[in-house]
């Protein structure tokens, strides 16, 4: 049932991301938001990857998993996907464009780890239907 779920989730995500990138391009209408969602992106990431390696350490673990599950990593590689949708379709090699669209890059990866750090916990320490959080 679990894998189920999983792939479901899996499958969802390429959905919305495959229609996303097939919406027509708007110019530069949504270019003033990019910046904040770009640095957001990078801190997010950092803050749910700090915060999955402590899960490791801190005393009472549960409080912060599903903070950490629900709202650090989603926001790190949601604003870090935004970052790269409003520019598609733009070429700027060594502008701003391209230095936000690292910073949204470098958000992604460590949200996809703060995720892998996060479940890894939850696979080492908790029994199989237990509840979390």
């Amino acid at each position: 049932m679990l894998t189920l779920q999983v792939v479901a989730s899996v499958l969802l995500v390429i959905a919305v991301f495959y229609w996303m990138w097939r919406l027509p391009t708007t110019g530069e209408r949504y270019f003033g938001w990019a910046p904040p969602l770009a640095l957001g992106s990078v801190w997010l990431g950092l803050a749910a990857l700090v915060l999955s390696l402590l899960l490791w350490v801190l005393p009472y673990p549960d409080r912060w998993v599903a903070l950490t599950f629900l709202v650090l990593d989603p926001g790190a590689i949601g604003t870090g996907a935004l970052v790269l949708w409003i520019y598609r379709g733009h070429e700027d090699e060594e502008g701003t464009i391209a230095l936000q669209r690292t910073q949204a890059k470098v958000g992604i990866t460590l949200g996809s780890l703060a995720v892998v750090a996060g479940y890894c916990f939850v696979m080492v320490s908790k029994t199989p239907g237990t509840p979390i959080g």
